[in-house]
């Protein structure tokens, strides 16, 4: 089967990673994907940068235009953009479609983005298109032509012949805004389980960090303000008082790295405090691998968060909080413990309990990893993406 997959991102980062992810399971399950992106941008090539990079590395010709788009161009001029890209999509996806006559229309869903999902419908191509977001939630840049986004993201909404987002809570508002339920699927992010085999790291870095015999608690990402990782040093603080040897391990940068670091100097345990910095992708399995209990302290909540199933993946206790998309993977007290989003005193309660337990920390990663491998695959994605593909175009004929 031939697919053209069709997307509007820099193709790096935790963006790249997923477009390539699931290029590569539907490759690796005979299929030709060809990929159809902005001018200058492969990501092919870009998505082995290190998906903790937020805008650091350094571009140049036309990637440098796209770059200073997303980060420094006034919002009206950033939102005409979006639009105007609409023209280049047209081009290119005619050209791509056209050369494929049969080919299955793939689509990463990006605000104000019709042209592609509107002329492969138009030629009855079936239509898959991946939604991650929708307009008016949470995002880095607020939106001006809202009005105009939302009809645009509704029309494209009802022309996809089916419809994937990563959580319950976009499905539930894809419908609302004229998505079919009967065609609206929750297929949460997933792993490459190669990535999470092989030889541990685990004792190499806990030497190199200096983690000796602790408990360590951590997380590993961007450090974003929502991810409310401050809530960890009042939880492992106060259990640091209480005469227990725990320490925390964030594996990665971000806005908020200077304020964790005062915070942890005000509660008197900078020295129990580990932040990393960025850490190529290759050796992220390495470093969740050095943690004992993995944790989110809170979420966004539509996103599924990538590093869930990391550290599912490497078979880490995790606590997490309650938001949609993690109810959508994590059972409380069998693969995971949920508990109030931002709450210290509910992580210290929880990091108590599962150092007091060691057989049910151990129970409770082995679950994790058992149900990644079973169900969060981005092979087994593939295969649920072919099966609508399937039924879609034996409805047509």
């Amino acid at each position: 089967m031939t697919f053209v997959y069709h997307h509007r991102t820099a193709g790096r980062g935790g963006e790249g990673h997923h477009i390539m992810s699931v290029v590569h399971a539907l490759e690796v399950r005979g299929h030709h994907v060809t990929i159809v992106s902005p001018p200058g941008i492969d990501p092919r090539r870009a998505s082995d940068v290190a998906p903790l990079d937020k805008g650091s590395t350094r571009e140049s010709g036309v990637r440098r235009l796209w770059k200073w788009l997303s980060v420094r161009a006034p919002q009206a001029l950033f939102e005409l953009a979006e639009i105007a890209y609409n023209a280049y999509a047209l081009v290119a996806v005619r050209r791509a479609l056209a050369d494929r006559p049969g080919a299955a229309y793939y689509e990463r869903y990006a605000f104000f983005l019709f042209a592609g999902v509107w002329w492969a419908r138009r030629k009855g191509h079936t239509v898959l298109l991946e939604v991650n977001e929708v307009v008016g939630i949470e995002r880095a840049r607020h939106q001006l032509l809202v009005p105009v986004a939302r009809w645009l993201e509704r029309q494209t909404f009802r022309r996809a012949s089916h419809i994937i987002t990563v959580s319950t809570f976009l499905k539930d508002e894809i419908v609302r805004r004229g998505g079919a339920a009967a065609t609206t699927h929750v297929f949460p992010n997933a792993i490459d389980p190669s990535r999470f085999t092989g030889p541990s790291g685990r004792a190499r870095v806990r030497s190199a960090l200096g983690l000796q015999d602790a408990v360590v608690v951590g997380f590993a990402g961007w450090f974003d303000a929502w991810d409310r990782l401050d809530v960890l040093i009042p939880a492992v603080a106060a259990l640091r008082r209480a005469g227990r040897d725990i320490r925390i391990l964030l594996v990665g940068d971000g806005p908020v790295a200077p304020t964790l670091r005062d915070l942890a100097a005000r509660a008197g345990i900078s020295e129990f405090v580990t932040l990393t910095g960025r850490v190529p992708k290759s050796e992220m399995p390495a470093y969740i691998d050095a943690m004992d209990i993995a944790v989110l302290p809170d979420s966004n909540e539509f996103g599924s968060p990538m590093v869930l199933f990391e550290f599912m993946a490497m078979g880490k206790a995790i606590v997490a909080c309650d938001r949609g998309p993690i109810r959508d993977v994590l059972r409380t007290g069998q693969n995971g413990v949920i508990v109030t989003p931002a709450d210290a005193v509910a992580l210290k309660d929880a990091f108590a309990r599962l150092i007091d337990d060691t057989g049910w920390m151990a129970r409770l990663g082995c679950r994790a990893r058992l149900d990644v491998m079973a169900n969060h695959t981005w092979d087994a994605t593939a295969r649920r993406t072919l099966e609508l593909l399937e039924g879609a175009m034996s409805e047509v004929a």
